[in-house]
């Protein structure tokens, strides 16, 4: 029986070939534009050009975005349209207008995210081409109401094509990735055990790292994403509390996880750099293995526990006798139990992100 860790119809389930976000969005931006301007000329009072164009602005690879757009656009519209009839009743259709809406959708969009100002901008240029597109020339009663009927068919196409783009909830999606993460940390100390039976040369030693660095730079790409959740998350029914707490925990556990394999491939990588067998006593070595070879199990299993090793550990660092050999084994045998632990979600680890023992 082969080795959970090895375990490559898991990965693949995982990394199911789809087809490239770019073409997927692409297709479906040109079929939301396309039915948002059938439906918008097929029915009284609804304007076509404002809504294939609200379709193809408000249209995004992930709901959540899709939803806050859409929101903007359709406040945009409506805000836009009553502040022009006010505006044109006084002083009548001119660029004035023009001048005003879009310095409106500058303060409109500072007010709406106060809690990020760096977003403000693009939010504000948003804001200004619905506005635009509702103000239009010679602006009446009738005429608005078209183009903000125009706004919300565009914006409704524009989420049921953002859905499409998603089926999967994003949610699901960033804990497939976390897991997928895991999966390859094991097989990664997996290879690290096998080496260290074998006498690792630099070469080996030097492919653990890189391949511990690859997997820490995913779960800050992973951890990026996670944020980027947690503050629109309030915009997409699609994302609860539970779920997103949930990931919180698993992104901790990966973060925990993926610094301490890096760390571990630093500490050997420098030990084999200068000689493994005068770093690491060979009486240390297969104990050290096996610790290793139960935690890549242990991270691999859908049931881990943070209690396993404990006499390969001993072992371990009962085999060293000099004082730079047991804090070189102490230390890889330290961060061993904090990966079990990290593995279980129950870590206190407050050194996560940093690395020692090494250059990335």
């Amino acid at each position: 029986m082969s080795s959970p860790r090895f375990d490559r119809a898991r990965v693949a389930r995982l990394k199911r070939f789809k087809p490239t976000t770019y073409i997927r969005l692409a297709v479906l931006t040109s079929f939301a534009a396309f039915f948002a301007y059938l439906v918008s000329d097929a029915i009284p009072y609804a304007s076509p050009v404002p809504a294939a164009i609200t379709a193809v602005v408000a249209t995004r690879v992930t709901f959540h975005h899709a939803a806050k757009e859409t929101s903007f656009q359709l406040l945009g519209a409506l805000v836009g349209a009553a502040v022009a009839l006010a505006i044109v009743s006084v002083i009548g259709s001119s660029a004035v207008v023009i001048l005003l809406l879009v310095a409106l959708s500058f303060v409109m969009a500072r007010v709406m995210q106060y809690n990020n100002p760096t977003e403000s901008p693009i939010v504000a240029a948003s804001l200004a081409v619905t506005v635009i597109l509702v103000v239009g020339s010679h602006l009446t009663t009738e005429l608005a109401l078209e183009r903000f009927t125009g706004v919300m068919i565009g914006a409704l196409f524009a989420l049921i094509a953002s859905f499409l783009a998603s089926p999967t909830r994003d949610t699901q999606k960033l804990a497939v990735g976390l897991n997928s993460v895991q999966i390859q940390l094991a097989q990664v100390l997996g290879q690290i055990a096998t080496d260290i039976r074998n006498e690792p040369t630099k070469a080996d030693a030097s492919k653990w790292h890189d391949q511990a660095v690859e997997l820490r730079n995913q779960v800050l790409g992973l951890s990026a994403q996670y944020e980027d959740l947690s503050k629109h998350s309030k915009w997409s029914p699609r994302i609860n509390s539970e779920d997103m707490s949930s990931l919180k925990e698993l992104l901790r556990a990966n973060q925990v996880m993926s610094a301490r394999v890096l760390n571990i491939a630093n500490d050997l990588r420098g030990a084999t750099n200068s000689n493994l067998d005068s770093q690491i006593p060979k009486a240390a070595l297969s104990p050290l293995a096996d610790l290793l070879d139960l935690a890549a199990d242990n991270l691999a299993t859908d049931d881990p526990t943070q209690s396993i090793g404990i006499t390969a550990a001993h072992q371990a660092v009962r085999g060293a006798d000099m004082t730079a050999q047991i804090a070189l084994i102490g230390g890889i045998v330290s961060h061993v139990n904090q990966i079990n632990k990290a593995s279980t979600h129950e870590t206190d680890d407050t050194t996560s992100l940093g690395v020692t023992g090494g250059k990335d």
